[in-house]
Protein backbone atom coordinates (compact mmCIF):
# COMPACT_ATOMS: atom_id res chain seq x y z
CA UNK A 1 0.00 0.00 0.00
CA UNK A 2 2.91 2.25 1.03
CA UNK A 3 4.26 1.81 -2.23
CA UNK A 4 1.20 2.39 -4.23
CA UNK A 5 0.99 5.85 -2.53
CA UNK A 6 4.51 6.58 -3.56
CA UNK A 7 3.62 5.67 -7.21
CA UNK A 8 0.61 8.06 -7.00
CA UNK A 9 2.28 10.76 -5.66
CA UNK A 10 5.11 10.88 -7.91
CA UNK A 11 2.92 10.70 -11.01
CA UNK A 12 0.79 13.31 -9.63
CA UNK A 13 3.92 15.48 -9.29
CA UNK A 14 4.92 14.78 -12.19
CA UNK A 15 1.64 16.23 -13.87
CA UNK A 16 1.66 19.33 -11.36
CA UNK A 17 5.54 19.95 -12.81
CA UNK A 18 4.30 19.58 -16.33
CA UNK A 19 2.06 22.40 -15.57
CA UNK A 20 4.42 24.65 -14.06
CA UNK A 21 3.27 23.98 -10.40
CA UNK A 22 6.09 22.02 -8.72
CA UNK A 23 7.78 23.66 -5.96
CA UNK A 24 10.06 21.32 -6.20
CA UNK A 25 14.03 20.77 -7.63
CA UNK A 26 12.98 17.95 -9.28
CA UNK A 27 9.39 15.25 -9.42
CA UNK A 28 10.90 12.00 -8.97
CA UNK A 29 13.93 10.16 -7.25
CA UNK A 30 17.42 10.73 -8.82
CA UNK A 31 17.30 6.96 -9.25
CA UNK A 32 14.64 7.07 -11.78
CA UNK A 33 16.31 9.92 -13.60
CA UNK A 34 17.60 8.57 -17.39
CA UNK A 35 18.56 10.46 -20.47
CA UNK A 36 16.72 10.63 -23.33
CA UNK A 37 18.94 10.85 -26.62
CA UNK A 38 18.49 14.53 -27.42
CA UNK A 39 20.07 14.49 -30.67
CA UNK A 40 20.07 17.90 -32.67
CA UNK A 41 18.41 17.69 -36.51
CA UNK A 42 20.68 18.23 -39.45
CA UNK A 43 17.65 18.56 -40.98
CA UNK A 44 15.99 21.86 -42.59
CA UNK A 45 12.98 22.79 -41.65
CA UNK A 46 9.99 23.96 -43.82
CA UNK A 47 8.82 27.31 -43.82
CA UNK A 48 5.30 28.40 -45.33
CA UNK A 49 5.41 32.31 -46.41
CA UNK A 50 2.21 34.44 -46.40
CA UNK A 51 2.20 37.03 -48.87
CA UNK A 52 -0.93 40.12 -48.37
CA UNK A 53 -1.49 43.62 -48.34
CA UNK A 54 0.11 45.06 -45.40
CA UNK A 55 -3.57 46.46 -44.20
CA UNK A 56 -4.57 42.56 -44.24
CA UNK A 57 -1.70 41.99 -42.49
CA UNK A 58 -2.22 44.55 -39.50
CA UNK A 59 -6.02 43.23 -39.51
CA UNK A 60 -5.17 39.51 -39.22
CA UNK A 61 -2.54 40.66 -36.15
CA UNK A 62 -5.28 42.65 -34.40
CA UNK A 63 -9.04 40.91 -35.09
CA UNK A 64 -10.05 39.05 -32.25
CA UNK A 65 -12.23 36.46 -32.15
CA UNK A 66 -13.93 36.78 -35.86
CA UNK A 67 -13.09 34.38 -38.68
CA UNK A 68 -11.41 36.37 -41.77
CA UNK A 69 -11.18 35.27 -45.32
CA UNK A 70 -7.47 36.35 -46.53
CA UNK A 71 -8.04 37.79 -50.27
CA UNK A 72 -5.19 38.82 -52.29
CA UNK A 73 -2.87 36.35 -50.25
CA UNK A 74 -0.04 34.63 -52.02
CA UNK A 75 1.11 31.29 -50.49
CA UNK A 76 4.58 29.68 -50.89
CA UNK A 77 5.97 25.96 -49.22
CA UNK A 78 9.84 26.25 -48.84
CA UNK A 79 9.74 28.66 -51.73
CA UNK A 80 7.58 27.62 -54.44
CA UNK A 81 4.29 29.19 -54.94
CA UNK A 82 1.64 26.94 -54.17
CA UNK A 83 -2.09 28.11 -56.22
CA UNK A 84 -4.25 28.46 -54.21
CA UNK A 85 -8.02 28.79 -53.86
CA UNK A 86 -9.07 30.30 -50.30
CA UNK A 87 -7.19 30.59 -47.05
CA UNK A 88 -9.10 31.79 -44.26
CA UNK A 89 -8.16 32.42 -40.31
CA UNK A 90 -9.31 28.61 -38.19
CA UNK A 91 -10.25 27.84 -34.97
CA UNK A 92 -12.28 29.05 -31.92
CA UNK A 93 -10.35 29.96 -28.65
CA UNK A 94 -7.35 30.71 -30.52
CA UNK A 95 -8.18 33.68 -32.53
CA UNK A 96 -8.51 35.34 -29.46
CA UNK A 97 -4.33 35.21 -29.84
CA UNK A 98 -2.24 37.09 -31.93
CA UNK A 99 -0.87 34.48 -33.47
CA UNK A 100 -3.88 32.86 -35.73
CA UNK A 101 -4.38 29.64 -37.39
CA UNK A 102 -5.13 29.42 -41.18
CA UNK A 103 -7.56 27.06 -43.23
CA UNK A 104 -5.95 26.68 -46.47
CA UNK A 105 -7.50 25.09 -49.59
CA UNK A 106 -5.12 24.86 -52.76
CA UNK A 107 -5.09 23.77 -56.97
CA UNK A 108 -1.77 22.42 -56.20
CA UNK A 109 -0.98 19.89 -53.87
CA UNK A 110 2.49 19.82 -51.53
CA UNK A 111 4.36 16.67 -50.36
CA UNK A 112 5.36 16.97 -46.70
CA UNK A 113 8.02 13.80 -47.00
CA UNK A 114 9.78 12.50 -49.41
CA UNK A 115 7.69 8.98 -49.62
CA UNK A 116 5.08 7.24 -47.99
CA UNK A 117 2.57 10.21 -48.15
CA UNK A 118 0.33 11.33 -50.49
CA UNK A 119 0.59 14.93 -51.32
CA UNK A 120 -2.05 17.45 -49.92
CA UNK A 121 -3.93 20.06 -51.42
CA UNK A 122 -5.50 20.94 -48.54
CA UNK A 123 -4.87 21.73 -44.29
CA UNK A 124 -4.44 23.59 -41.68
CA UNK A 125 -1.66 25.77 -40.59
CA UNK A 126 -2.05 25.65 -36.49
CA UNK A 127 -0.40 27.74 -34.58
CA UNK A 128 0.13 26.27 -31.64
CA UNK A 129 -0.63 29.22 -29.47
CA UNK A 130 -2.17 27.37 -26.09
CA UNK A 131 0.04 24.47 -26.64
CA UNK A 132 3.33 25.35 -24.24
CA UNK A 133 6.72 24.41 -25.68
CA UNK A 134 4.95 23.20 -28.80
CA UNK A 135 4.67 19.31 -28.32
CA UNK A 136 1.74 17.86 -26.91
CA UNK A 137 -0.07 18.35 -30.06
CA UNK A 138 2.40 16.01 -31.99
CA UNK A 139 3.38 13.51 -28.96
CA UNK A 140 -0.47 12.57 -29.02
CA UNK A 141 -0.78 12.14 -32.95
CA UNK A 142 2.13 10.27 -33.14
CA UNK A 143 0.65 8.02 -30.22
CA UNK A 144 -2.97 7.88 -32.35
CA UNK A 145 -0.32 6.12 -34.87
CA UNK A 146 0.78 4.19 -32.83
CA UNK A 147 -2.04 2.87 -31.56
CA UNK A 148 -3.29 2.40 -34.93
CA UNK A 149 -6.27 4.24 -34.60
CA UNK A 150 -5.76 6.63 -37.28
CA UNK A 151 -2.57 8.54 -38.87
CA UNK A 152 -2.91 12.05 -39.72
CA UNK A 153 -0.09 13.90 -42.05
CA UNK A 154 1.84 16.70 -39.76
CA UNK A 155 4.43 18.11 -39.92
CA UNK A 156 6.35 21.21 -37.67
CA UNK A 157 6.58 24.41 -39.73
CA UNK A 158 8.02 28.11 -39.35
CA UNK A 159 5.26 30.57 -40.78
CA UNK A 160 5.76 33.95 -42.03
CA UNK A 161 3.73 36.95 -43.20
CA UNK A 162 5.36 39.28 -45.63
CA UNK A 163 8.56 38.36 -44.03
CA UNK A 164 8.06 38.39 -40.44
CA UNK A 165 7.87 35.00 -38.85
CA UNK A 166 5.31 33.94 -37.02
CA UNK A 167 6.70 31.19 -34.97
CA UNK A 168 6.52 27.59 -34.94
CA UNK A 169 3.19 25.86 -36.54
CA UNK A 170 1.60 22.42 -37.15
CA UNK A 171 0.67 21.75 -40.54
CA UNK A 172 -1.71 19.24 -40.40
CA UNK A 173 -3.74 17.37 -43.09
CA UNK A 174 -7.40 18.35 -42.31
CA UNK A 175 -9.58 15.33 -41.15
CA UNK A 176 -12.68 15.75 -43.28
CA UNK A 177 -9.79 15.29 -45.70
CA UNK A 178 -8.62 12.54 -44.25
CA UNK A 179 -11.92 10.29 -43.96
CA UNK A 180 -12.76 11.74 -47.59
CA UNK A 181 -9.33 10.59 -49.33
CA UNK A 182 -7.53 7.98 -46.90
CA UNK A 183 -11.00 6.01 -45.14
CA UNK A 184 -13.12 6.78 -48.51
CA UNK A 185 -15.62 7.79 -46.46
CA UNK A 186 -19.18 9.43 -47.23
CA UNK A 187 -19.78 11.01 -44.25
CA UNK A 188 -18.38 12.92 -41.11
CA UNK A 189 -19.76 14.89 -38.43
CA UNK A 190 -18.32 16.37 -35.50
CA UNK A 191 -19.23 15.99 -32.06
CA UNK A 192 -19.88 18.85 -29.80
CA UNK A 193 -21.42 19.68 -25.95
CA UNK A 194 -23.96 17.45 -25.09
CA UNK A 195 -23.63 15.12 -28.18
CA UNK A 196 -25.00 17.58 -30.52
CA UNK A 197 -23.59 17.86 -34.37
CA UNK A 198 -22.03 21.00 -34.61
CA UNK A 199 -20.44 20.35 -38.05
CA UNK A 200 -20.86 17.68 -40.82
CA UNK A 201 -19.54 17.02 -44.43
CA UNK A 202 -21.06 14.38 -47.11
CA UNK A 203 -20.21 13.88 -50.22
CA UNK A 204 -21.30 15.87 -52.41
CA UNK A 205 -23.46 13.10 -54.65
CA UNK A 206 -24.90 11.36 -51.80
CA UNK A 207 -28.85 11.22 -51.62
CA UNK A 208 -30.23 13.57 -49.00
CA UNK A 209 -31.91 10.54 -47.07
CA UNK A 210 -28.72 8.62 -46.65
CA UNK A 211 -27.48 11.57 -44.89
CA UNK A 212 -30.21 11.90 -42.93
CA UNK A 213 -29.78 8.18 -41.72
CA UNK A 214 -26.56 8.75 -41.30
CA UNK A 215 -27.44 11.78 -38.64
CA UNK A 216 -29.93 9.17 -37.25
CA UNK A 217 -27.67 6.61 -36.59
CA UNK A 218 -25.45 8.62 -34.80
CA UNK A 219 -28.11 10.24 -32.42
CA UNK A 220 -29.18 6.29 -32.16
CA UNK A 221 -26.19 6.07 -30.21
CA UNK A 222 -27.70 8.24 -27.41
CA UNK A 223 -30.73 6.61 -27.28
CA UNK A 224 -29.48 2.74 -27.19
CA UNK A 225 -27.70 4.17 -24.00
CA UNK A 226 -30.75 4.84 -22.33
CA UNK A 227 -32.54 1.61 -23.53
CA UNK A 228 -30.04 -1.39 -22.87
CA UNK A 229 -27.34 -2.47 -20.83
CA UNK A 230 -24.48 -4.70 -20.85
CA UNK A 231 -23.52 -7.21 -23.65
CA UNK A 232 -26.80 -6.77 -25.31
CA UNK A 233 -25.92 -2.63 -25.26
CA UNK A 234 -22.52 -3.57 -26.82
CA UNK A 235 -23.91 -5.87 -29.84
CA UNK A 236 -26.19 -3.34 -30.49
CA UNK A 237 -23.86 -0.19 -30.17
CA UNK A 238 -21.29 -2.09 -32.00
CA UNK A 239 -23.80 -2.19 -34.79
CA UNK A 240 -23.21 1.07 -35.43
CA UNK A 241 -20.19 2.47 -34.00
CA UNK A 242 -16.48 0.58 -33.89
CA UNK A 243 -16.91 0.24 -29.94
CA UNK A 244 -13.53 -1.07 -29.08
CA UNK A 245 -11.70 2.00 -31.27
CA UNK A 246 -13.96 4.19 -28.78
CA UNK A 247 -12.59 2.44 -25.65
CA UNK A 248 -9.16 2.37 -26.90
CA UNK A 249 -9.07 6.37 -27.31
CA UNK A 250 -11.03 6.87 -24.14
CA UNK A 251 -7.84 4.80 -22.99
CA UNK A 252 -5.76 6.46 -24.04
CA UNK A 253 -6.99 10.08 -23.27
CA UNK A 254 -6.90 8.63 -19.01
CA UNK A 255 -3.33 7.60 -19.73
CA UNK A 256 -1.98 10.94 -20.73
CA UNK A 257 -5.04 13.01 -18.61
CA UNK A 258 -6.21 14.52 -21.64
CA UNK A 259 -8.36 17.53 -19.71
CA UNK A 260 -10.90 18.36 -22.73
CA UNK A 261 -11.96 15.55 -25.42
CA UNK A 262 -15.37 14.84 -25.42
CA UNK A 263 -15.89 17.81 -27.91
CA UNK A 264 -12.90 17.20 -29.78
CA UNK A 265 -13.95 14.20 -31.96
CA UNK A 266 -15.34 13.67 -35.63
CA UNK A 267 -17.33 10.39 -36.53
CA UNK A 268 -17.00 9.20 -39.83
CA UNK A 269 -18.67 6.61 -41.75
CA UNK A 270 -16.34 3.44 -42.48
CA UNK A 271 -17.27 2.70 -45.97
CA UNK A 272 -16.86 -1.08 -45.40
CA UNK A 273 -19.20 -1.54 -42.58
CA UNK A 274 -20.88 1.16 -42.66
CA UNK A 275 -20.42 2.12 -38.87
CA UNK A 276 -18.65 4.71 -37.20
CA UNK A 277 -15.14 5.68 -36.30
CA UNK A 278 -13.68 8.36 -35.05
CA UNK A 279 -11.30 10.90 -35.90
CA UNK A 280 -9.44 12.53 -32.28
CA UNK A 281 -8.99 16.16 -32.48
CA UNK A 282 -7.07 19.06 -30.69
CA UNK A 283 -4.32 17.89 -27.82
CA UNK A 284 -3.85 21.18 -26.35
CA UNK A 285 -5.20 20.00 -22.67
CA UNK A 286 -3.08 16.85 -22.05
CA UNK A 287 -1.13 16.28 -18.52
CA UNK A 288 -3.68 17.61 -17.01
CA UNK A 289 -4.86 17.07 -12.50
CA UNK A 290 -8.51 17.61 -13.67
CA UNK A 291 -10.48 17.15 -16.81
CA UNK A 292 -12.15 20.41 -18.40
CA UNK A 293 -15.62 20.25 -15.84
CA UNK A 294 -13.86 19.79 -12.86
CA UNK A 295 -13.44 18.04 -10.44
CA UNK A 296 -15.99 18.05 -8.48
CA UNK A 297 -18.70 17.94 -11.35
CA UNK A 298 -16.57 14.75 -12.23
CA UNK A 299 -16.87 13.67 -8.65
CA UNK A 300 -20.62 14.04 -8.77
CA UNK A 301 -20.89 11.68 -11.92
CA UNK A 302 -18.47 9.40 -11.63
CA UNK A 303 -17.75 6.68 -9.38
CA UNK A 304 -14.25 7.79 -7.58
CA UNK A 305 -12.27 4.74 -8.46
CA UNK A 306 -13.44 5.04 -12.14
CA UNK A 307 -10.12 5.40 -14.82
CA UNK A 308 -12.77 7.69 -17.41
CA UNK A 309 -10.71 11.20 -16.84
CA UNK A 310 -14.40 12.99 -18.45
CA UNK A 311 -17.88 12.75 -17.60
CA UNK A 312 -18.73 15.54 -19.80
CA UNK A 313 -20.30 12.37 -22.14
CA UNK A 314 -23.03 10.46 -21.60
CA UNK A 315 -21.68 7.80 -23.34
CA UNK A 316 -18.74 8.20 -21.27
CA UNK A 317 -20.91 7.96 -18.46
CA UNK A 318 -22.20 5.17 -19.31
CA UNK A 319 -19.29 3.05 -20.23
CA UNK A 320 -18.22 3.87 -16.93
CA UNK A 321 -21.21 2.75 -14.77
CA UNK A 322 -22.09 -0.42 -16.94
CA UNK A 323 -20.41 -3.29 -15.60
CA UNK A 324 -19.96 -5.26 -18.99
CA UNK A 325 -18.88 -1.85 -20.83
CA UNK A 326 -16.07 -1.03 -18.22
CA UNK A 327 -14.71 -4.42 -17.99
CA UNK A 328 -14.22 -3.98 -21.80
CA UNK A 329 -12.64 -0.92 -21.35
CA UNK A 330 -10.46 -1.80 -18.55
CA UNK A 331 -9.31 -4.72 -21.09
CA UNK A 332 -8.11 -2.07 -23.52
CA UNK A 333 -6.80 0.22 -21.27
CA UNK A 334 -4.50 -2.70 -19.79
CA UNK A 335 -3.96 -3.14 -24.08
CA UNK A 336 -3.18 0.46 -24.87
CA UNK A 337 -1.03 0.35 -21.81
CA UNK A 338 1.24 -2.43 -23.02
CA UNK A 339 1.14 -1.41 -26.66
CA UNK A 340 2.91 2.09 -25.24
CA UNK A 341 6.34 0.55 -24.27
CA UNK A 342 9.35 2.22 -22.81
CA UNK A 343 10.66 1.88 -25.86
CA UNK A 344 8.46 3.16 -28.09
CA UNK A 345 7.61 5.92 -26.18
CA UNK A 346 11.25 7.10 -25.87
CA UNK A 347 11.33 6.53 -29.96
CA UNK A 348 8.56 8.83 -30.07
CA UNK A 349 10.02 11.49 -27.70
CA UNK A 350 13.11 11.35 -29.72
CA UNK A 351 11.95 11.34 -33.39
CA UNK A 352 10.09 14.78 -32.01
CA UNK A 353 12.93 16.27 -30.41
CA UNK A 354 14.42 16.14 -33.43
CA UNK A 355 11.88 17.25 -35.67
CA UNK A 356 10.96 20.15 -33.05
CA UNK A 357 14.52 21.47 -31.48
CA UNK A 358 15.61 22.99 -35.65
CA UNK A 359 13.08 25.73 -35.24
CA UNK A 360 14.16 26.33 -31.46
CA UNK A 361 17.49 27.45 -32.82
CA UNK A 362 16.44 30.72 -34.49
CA UNK A 363 15.64 33.23 -32.33
CA UNK A 364 13.39 35.24 -33.87
CA UNK A 365 11.13 32.11 -34.52
CA UNK A 366 10.84 31.93 -30.55
CA UNK A 367 10.37 35.22 -30.44
CA UNK A 368 7.19 35.22 -32.72
CA UNK A 369 6.09 32.23 -30.30
CA UNK A 370 6.34 34.42 -26.92
CA UNK A 371 3.27 36.63 -28.24
CA UNK A 372 1.36 33.90 -27.01
CA UNK A 373 2.11 34.86 -23.02
CA UNK A 374 5.19 32.36 -22.16
CA UNK A 375 8.47 31.39 -23.03
CA UNK A 376 10.83 28.41 -24.19
CA UNK A 377 13.52 27.59 -24.90
CA UNK A 378 15.89 24.26 -25.53
CA UNK A 379 16.58 23.36 -22.31
CA UNK A 380 12.84 23.45 -21.05
CA UNK A 381 11.55 21.84 -24.18
CA UNK A 382 14.49 18.33 -22.86
CA UNK A 383 13.43 19.30 -19.41
CA UNK A 384 9.54 19.03 -20.11
CA UNK A 385 9.96 15.91 -22.34
CA UNK A 386 12.71 14.29 -19.92
CA UNK A 387 9.46 14.40 -17.58
CA UNK A 388 6.65 13.20 -19.96
CA UNK A 389 9.20 9.97 -20.66
CA UNK A 390 9.28 9.67 -16.79
CA UNK A 391 5.69 10.07 -16.78
CA UNK A 392 4.78 6.97 -19.26
CA UNK A 393 7.16 5.50 -16.82
CA UNK A 394 5.09 6.00 -13.74
CA UNK A 395 1.75 5.72 -15.01
CA UNK A 396 2.76 1.99 -16.63
CA UNK A 397 3.39 1.20 -12.48
CA UNK A 398 0.34 2.47 -11.51
CA UNK A 399 -1.99 1.05 -13.51
CA UNK A 400 -0.01 -2.47 -13.01
CA UNK A 401 -0.37 -1.93 -9.24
Amino acid sequence: MKRNSQLIRHTLLLIFWLQGLSIFASPFPEKYIDSLRFLNSDKHYSVVELEMPNALYKRVLSIKGQKLTLKNTVLKFNEDTVAIKEIHLHGNTTLNFERKSFSVDATQKIKLCKKGCKPLDAFYLISLSMDKNYFHNRLCFDLLSELKLFDLQYKYTEVKINGNSQGIYLLIQRPQDWSKNIAQSQFILRRGANHEIVKEKAKKDLDKEVVKEYRRQFTSIYKLIHQLSGEALYKELNEILDVDEYLRWLALNYIIKNGDYSDELYFYIDPVTKRFRIIPWDYDDVFKQAPHEGMEVWKSKMNPSSLIFSSEDDLDLKIAHDPYLYAKYLQHLSTVMDELTEEKIESIINALYQDLSILYESDEILEAGSKDGYSTSLKRLQDELLIVNQYFKYMRISLKK
